[in-house]
């Protein structure tokens, strides 16, 4: 064997070129152009006879996959089929946070009843509009403020109240999910923009493909952020 033989190596799939030989070691360049260091008698020189056989113009008369050969090929088909299984419980989980989420929302409504009257009972591409929701000029504006949203909230801190306004937001961008096109002013207020920071993470982790700006400041001043729902 020398520099510049083709070989294929003996306990493994693949080969490729020989790069270098130092005493009993040598690197192999494979054909994606990575060089691999083994053993020379881990390797044996292939000539075109060699390929011509491999590629099926010539009778193949190939030994067994030796041990090592086959635990690595298993551990391959053993990765790929976790690959995919993970693939399969990420889904599940999404699924299920948005069913945990739905649930979340059910319990804090039953908890804290919404009492105020609807402001409209105009439908907007067949979603009817709820509690705290208004149409203006095809947009469907939001009220987030807790005031808007319950009568009472005794016995609720900042936390419980924030946790009470994302619910709703995402009840909201879960019931239009399918209207595309369709245009959300959800108004939070300008105060410590925490409201507002919860939002804009929210639609980056669950919602990246709806677009989001600042609402008119005309209308709203630096207090509502406006979504445009995308597929």
């Amino acid at each position: 064997m020398k520099v510049g033989d083709k070989v294929r190596f003996l306990d493994a799939l693949g080969g490729g070129i020989v790069k270098s030989i130092s005493g009993n070691q040598c690197c192999i360049e494979d054909e994606d152009g990575f060089e691999i260091p083994c053993l020379c008698r881990q390797c044996v020189v292939v000539t075109d006879e060699d390929d011509a056989r491999a590629a099926g113009n010539a009778p193949v008369h190939q030994a067994p996959p030796s041990r090592s050969a086959i635990e690595r090929m298993q551990m391959i088909s053993e990765s790929e089929r976790l690959k995919a299984e993970n693939g399969h419980l990420k889904q599940r989980i999404h699924e299920l946070e948005d069913e945990l989420a739905k649930l979340k929302l059910t319990l804090l409504r039953v908890q804290y009843p919404e009492n105020k009257d609807r402001k409209s009972d105009q439908k907007t591409k067949q979603v009817p509009l709820r509690q705290n929701e208004t149409l203006r000029n095809d947009i469907i504006e939001v009220d987030l403020h807790i005031n808007a949203l319950l009568d009472n909230t005794n016995g609720m801190d900042n936390a419980a109240m924030l946790r009470y306004q994302m619910e709703v937001f995402r009840d909201t961008m879960r019931s239009y999910r399918h209207c595309l096109g369709q245009k959300i002013v959800f108004i939070h207020g300008k105060g410590e923009g925490v409201l507002r920071k919860a939002i804009i993470d929210e639609l980056r982790l669950r919602f990246p493909r709806c677009e989001w700006q600042d609402a008119s400041f005309q209308h709203y001043g630096f207090g509502a952020t406006q979504v445009t729902i995308h597929k």
